[in-house]
């Protein structure tokens, strides 16, 4: 049974973010000969695109929580121990804070041998309170999964959890996305994008500072200086939308800067950049960076989480500090000046992603590892 604060979306949707699509990957993949996936989605009431149905072979639930501590809290974590008990579950997987503590609880209700969480993130906003938590509820947590080696070290060193009980596994690339690369895509004109000019892009939500989309736009204005032709583009949406705009506009950058919104059709506009970015200032493993890979794109990272353990410096991309629009200028500005270089990098970054990020291995990786836990507890 997987538990998340979330929800599922269909793959390609906008709406999916990328624990969100991972998760989705992971149990529609499982061998169903041996697993049957269960997966409760805790988002509130809303706009939940499966709120009860199938996801592959999966089964979906959607039980709306939140405050997990209020009596409607209380009720549903009791519904989910009910169903763990009903379909005799063995393991429990939790996704983020709410579910961590909600499965804890469940897991401990209804009698299922293992229970174990994950960390997707370096906890940028993970509340005091869940720490305190876990301090507890680590006590009988079986295993952890951290999606890249900063992420372990971040969870060792910070929440004290024995690093013999964490596994990294990194994200997979969606089925078709490695194939996408090498089918004929949608004109420039047809995505939305300029017509002519090389085009630099970053595709994150802009809910939260940490994605630095302030340096992106900082850098676009010391590129476009240099660089007549180039153009920007901003995939995504969020609060800070309206700032960011703003920011473009006061610098002069209105018709040099696409605010494209969310987009189902990411990999088709990836396609097009001659160089993406991604300049977050805390990161877990991106997804985007991987699909810039897949897509055969040079990548400029910053040096934070999981980002150096994917983009390596001068081989498949460049990474920069962090929060340092002056050096992520002159990064972007090198590629965009040799494109040779550049598309060198693409190709090898390809090689890569086909190598270590398909959906089988980061599936089996899952499967040993529940098997693992389940035969130690048997």
């Amino acid at each position: 049974m997987y538990i998340i604060d979330t929800f599922l979306s269909p793959c390609g949707s906008p709406m999916q973010g990328g624990a969100e699509k991972q998760l989705g990957i992971l149990a529609s993949s499982l061998d169903p000969s041996r697993f049957r996936p269960l997966v409760v989605q805790l988002a509130p009431r809303g706009a939940v695109p499966l709120k009860d149905g199938k996801l592959g072979p999966a089964r979906v639930f959607h039980f709306p929580t939140g405050k997990f501590y209020s009596p409607s809290g209380f009720g549903q974590m009791l519904r989910i121990a009910r169903l763990a008990r009903e379909e005799r579950v063995d393991i429990i997987q939790t996704f983020f804070e709410k579910a961590e503590v909600m499965g804890w609880l469940a897991r401990r209700l209804a009698g299922v041998p293992v229970w174990m969480t994950s960390r997707r993130d370096l906890g940028f906003k993970r509340k005091p309170v869940y720490d305190r938590i876990f301090r507890v509820s680590s006590r009988s947590c079986d295993g952890l999964v951290a999606v890249c080696q900063a992420a372990k070290d971040e969870t060792v060193t910070r929440e004290g959890f024995p690093a013999g009980k964490i596994e990294v596994i990194y994200n997979a690339l969606e089925e078709g996305t490695l194939e996408g690369a090498t089918s004929p895509l949608p004109s420039r004109s047809d995505l939305g994008l300029p017509a002519v000019g090389p085009l630099v892009g970053m595709v994150a939500n802009m809910n939260f500072e940490i994605k630095g989309h302030r340096y992106f736009i900082e850098a676009a204005d010391r590129v476009a200086r240099k660089q007549s032709a180039v153009h920007f583009i901003l995939v995504g949406d969020g609060a800070l939308r309206a700032d960011c705009e703003r920011q473009a506009r006061d610098l002069g950058l209105s018709e040099r800067i696409h605010f494209l919104g969310k987009r189902g059709d990411v990999p088709a506009i990836l396609a097009h950049l001659d160089v993406s970015v991604l300049c977050s200032t805390s990161e877990g493993l991106s997804n985007v960076i991987m699909e810039s890979m897949a897509a055969g794109k040079p990548v400029v990272a910053t040096c934070v989480g999981g980002n150096p353990e994917l983009v390596q410096d001068g081989v498949t991309g460049l990474v920069v500090p962090p929060a340092d629009s002056a050096l992520l200028a002159a990064a972007v500005g090198a590629l965009l000046d040799d494109p040779t270089r550049a598309q060198a990098m693409g190709t090898a970054a390809r090689r890569v992603a086909e190598e270590r990020f398909s959906v089988r291995a980061m599936v089996e990786a899952h499967e040993e590892l529940y098997c693992r836990l389940w035969s130690g507890k048997n």
